[in-house]
């Protein structure tokens, strides 16, 4: 999310705002093509991460903190891709053995009714 256009005369935004809280800050994040319901779910996500993360700790420095969270939440996008990509790869396995048995289904006297034409 980028910052909000400033209005040229007043200095106010332009579009309308959204404000989120991570770890006891606000921030004021610009509007975008993104769902709000959704930002406001990754922030609480992020919020709960560093919570987590503070209490594993003894609490912690917010920047410290926020890193270490990125760190985890990275961690599980790239985990995730991985999965993703495997199940993907699994799932066209078993596209293309499926299609070589309707394949060969078609093909093989064997499998037809038995009339004669």
């Amino acid at each position: 999310m980028s910052p909000s256009p400033q209005h040229p005369e007043s200095g106010e935004s332009t579009e309308e705002a959204l404000v989120v809280q991570i770890y006891d800050q606000s921030f004021r994040l610009g509007s975008s093509s993104a769902d709000p319901e959704q930002i406001r779910q990754a922030a609480a996500y992020l919020d709960d991460k560093m919570r987590a993360l503070a209490a594993k700790r003894g609490r912690g420095v917010a920047l410290e903190l926020a890193i270490l969270a990125a760190m985890e939440v990275a961690d599980e996008v790239l985990s995730t891709q991985q999965r993703r990509e495997q199940l993907l790869a699994d799932a066209d396995e078993r596209i293309d053995q499926f299609t070589q048995t309707l394949e060969a289904t078609d093909h093989d006297p064997a499998t037809s009714d038995g009339s004669v034409e």
